[in-house]
């Protein structure tokens, strides 16, 4: 098959991997819900979940999520991103399967770490695979599928979940990955994994099906960009030597000290943004508004924006660059919490809201459209471009579980906020985390676009790269 798009066919098939990423997130969701009701007829557990063993189910995806990239790093390394990624199916499908035939609270701990597990593996994976198979064209644009591949996650178990029993959505759950297992066996290895190797014959045959060539003189200047690239790594064989060594470079060299200090701001001001408890808090905020969706298909609409939104990024991303796109999501996401901000100081002090009760509803759809179309996707594109070749393993590890932190740590966070002093406080808070990742943006974050990876590098050590 010779299609000039075939880095977007393995791009999105690689991304599957992603959607279950999705389903172990908005899992909680509907099944709460089920195993929270006092009729027992699909509930696996024969009682009612209480609030602490639900805290501890998804503390264990968080533990999970921490441990995840660990191996995923190692796999990685030793064996490529094609077989870590075909490895993750096998990890979402053990979780689902023990999902499936639990009948005590442990084991549903059990099965949620595994899934958290999984959900750490392979958003590393799945950064590093799609990293390595991009073309310098279409590198931003295919680094946002991971966002489309969890909003679609998210978006089928919410239309699912409250439809059918709790087995029959831990069949569809497990499905995924499964369908995703199946269509990757088709995929290539990554040429960058294949050069380091040695394996410059299969390279050349990866990038041929990538770029859609027909003969190899087409990719030849290529492979020889990627051989050049490949040639920074530290020639020592032995693995816990290279990846101490590859830490301290990572730690001490100008350039990447600074690619790691722009991936991690980003993390942690997407988390900081407060997406996880705009999206806790979707029911009451349907409800301010006198909206009639109720809270089931409030979450469906909500599942759905995100989706459609994240799917807008690819299409302009490359046209109007990083930055832009990141500063513009910032400024809106400002607006959008300073408007629930506003609108719950009013109601705290019991001044009529009557004529704006459509607020916070216009504002939720502001703030869920903005963030998956901008700091969602836009954010993960660039750690996945930034690192070099051979300290983006490790750098993206540090960036994964620093996601997997700073999430866990926000909603409790909030959460607690949220009890002692209340809504708009904490929309206030939130949205001056946003109004600080707009100016940590204009700031410190390098554009990219245009750039191929050599020339990322130069740019952030200091030396001015001009685009042709």
């Amino acid at each position: 098959m010779h299609w000039r798009y075939n880095e977007f066919l393995a791009g999105a098939i690689a991304n599957l991997a992603t959607v279950s990423v999705g389903c172990g997130i908005a899992w909680p969701s509907p099944i709460f819900q089920k195993l929270s009701e006092t009729d027992l007829n699909d509930n696996p557990f024969g009682k009612v979940l209480s609030e602490k063993e639900q805290m501890w189910s998804e503390a264990g995806l968080a533990i999970g999520g921490l441990v995840g990239p660990l191996l995923a790093f190692w796999i990685n390394k030793h064996k490529g991103p094609r077989i870590a990624l075909l490895l993750s199916s096998v990890l979402y499908i053990a979780g689902w399967l023990l999902c499936m035939i639990v009948g005590a609270v442990s084991l549903l701990i059990l099965a949620r770490t595994i899934i958290g597990f999984a959900n750490g593996y392979v958003l590393l994976t799945v950064t590093l695979y799609i990293g390595e198979i991009a073309s310098d064209r279409y590198r931003g644009a295919l680094g946002c599928f991971i966002q489309i591949g969890t909003t679609l996650g998210i978006l089928i178990v919410y239309c699912a979940g409250p439809f059918v029993s709790y087995l029959a959505l831990q069949s569809i759950c497990c499905g995924v990955p499964i369908l995703f297992g199946t269509l990757f066996l088709y995929m290539p290895e990554t040429p960058h994994y294949l050069v380091q190797r040695g394996h410059h014959q299969r390279a050349v045959e990866s990038l041929m099906f990538l770029r859609g060539a027909r003969h190899a003189d087409e990719v030849r200047s290529e492979l020889e960009e990627i051989k050049q690239y490949v040639k920074r790594r530290d020639g020592d064989d032995g693995a816990p030597a290279r990846t101490v060594h590859h830490l301290k470079r990572l730690l001490t060299h100008r350039g990447n000290q600074k690619a790691l200090w722009i991936s991690l701001g980003l993390v942690l001001f997407q988390q900081c943004s407060g997406i996880d408890i705009i999206l806790a808090n979707g029911e009451l905020l349907f409800a301010e508004s006198n909206a009639s969706l109720g809270p089931i298909y409030g979450a469906i609409v909500l599942g759905v924006l995100q989706f459609l939104s994240s799917c807008t990024t690819p299409f302009f991303i490359e046209r109007t660059g990083r930055r832009p796109v990141l500063l513009a999501s910032s400024i809106g996401l400002t607006i959008a919490l300073a408007t629930f901000g506003t609108y719950f100081v009013l109601n705290r002090y019991t001044v009529s809201v009557e004529s704006i009760r459509w607020l916070p509803l216009t504002a939720l759809v502001g703030f869920v459209t903005l963030y998956n179309a901008g700091f969602g996707p836009v954010a993960w594109a660039i750690v996945m471009e930034i690192f070099a070749h051979e300290l983006k393993p490790i750098g993206v590890t540090l960036c994964v579980l620093g996601s997997v932190l700073f999430d866990y740590a926000i909603l409790q966070i909030i959460t607690v906020l949220i009890q002692a002093a209340g809504l708009d406080w904490a929309f206030w808070i939130l949205g001056g985390f946003c109004a600080g990742a707009g100016l940590f943006c204009w700031l410190y974050v390098i554009e990219t676009r245009g750039l191929n990876l050599l020339a990322i590098q130069e740019r952030l050590g200091g030396i001015k790269t001009i685009r042709l």
